[in-house]
């Protein structure tokens, strides 16, 4: 265990303890160096996959198939490597990746939408690994607040539309009275693991107020806290700071915040500070690729319909 006596508090004490002597009686003594604190090798090992992840991406994002799978693998995330096999076309691999994955419990669980997995549809193992993913979530969500589950469920699917089909007038009175139940569970003690903090978190990203939104960033901290390999908590973090820099008009720090003026989509304006490594430790894309998002966002927004 390292201590926790830091430097500042070491000195004084051996002052204090020099004058009792008497300064006379004192022969010099050499500084007392800080106790050394010790390296963290589960801090160190995230960090390291982080990197590798890093180079993962960015060989999915150039199709470039076997050399993401085998960073995806070699970063223990099956279900990157999953998908990369399968748009190489390497079926096998990709379902003894994603079975891996399932296990683990870090699959999406809207699996069946992930078009990179397309390819694996029609293969009889398919519906094999969705009954799998299907047991392991019901055991998982046995640990969790059940109430917290079927709020977030709520939230998400007032959202299924796209935005301009969404009638506010409903859903807005939806949100603010999850918001008031999640208060009502979390101060009862109703939240325990990650996910009851990423699901209560996720209802608060839907406020409107920047007080609402630092509070969906504080609880996806928490969960991230819980758990450490916990990604999609850590993008909500980001994601919830970024959007309260937003709402008061500041520079976002990581980019992941877009915003429509004059008719088109753009990347709300970033601190240049912030790397993309940095990014990367809160599992956001780099800055070009949220650029190259709102490009083909726009392109298709300003695309002249086919002739008749």
């Amino acid at each position: 265990m390292t201590s926790r006596l830091g430097w500042p508090v070491l000195a004084s004490w051996l002052l204090a303890l020099g004058t009792a002597c008497g300064p006379a009686r004192r022969s010099p003594q050499p500084p007392v160096a800080a106790p050394a604190i010790a390296p963290d090798p589960a801090a160190h090992e995230r960090a390291a996959r982080r990197a590798t992840r890093a180079q993962a991406k960015a060989a999915y994002r150039a199709k470039d198939w076997p050399r993401c799978a085998a960073l995806f693998a070699q970063a223990h995330d099956g279900y990157g490597a999953a998908s990369c096999h399968a748009q190489a076309g390497q079926i096998d691999p990709a379902f003894a990746e994603l079975a891996r994955a399932i296990d683990g419990g870090h699959v999406d669980p809207d699996l069946e939408r992930d078009g990179d997995l397309e390819p694996l549809h029609g293969d009889p193992r398919w519906p094999r690994e969705l009954a799998h993913l299907a047991a392991v979530a019901a055991e998982h969500a046995k640990t969790l607040n059940a109430e917290l589950i079927q709020i977030h469920h709520d939230d998400q699917a007032d959202r299924a539309s796209s935005y301009e089909k969404i009638d506010w007038a409903k859903v807005t009175p939806r949100d603010e009275a999850r918001r008031k139940r999640v208060d009502e569970i979390l101060a009862a003690g109703g939240a325990r693991a990650a996910d009851d903090y990423y699901h209560a978190a996720m209802v608060y990203q839907h406020g409107n107020a920047p007080a609402e939104i630092q509070r969906a960033h504080d609880l996806a901290v928490q969960a991230v806290e819980l758990d450490p390999d916990h990604d999609a908590a850590k993008w909500l973090a980001a994601a919830a700071e970024d959007r309260k820099l937003m709402y008061e008009h500041k520079a976002q720090k990581w980019g992941t915040q877009y915003k429509k003026i004059d008719g088109s989509w753009i990347v709300w304006p970033v601190d240049p500070a912030i790397t993309d490594e940095q990014r990367a430790e809160w599992e956001v894309q780099p800055l070009a690729a949220a650029e190259a998002f709102v490009a083909k966002m726009n392109a298709r927004l300003h695309a002249t319909p086919p002739a008749k």
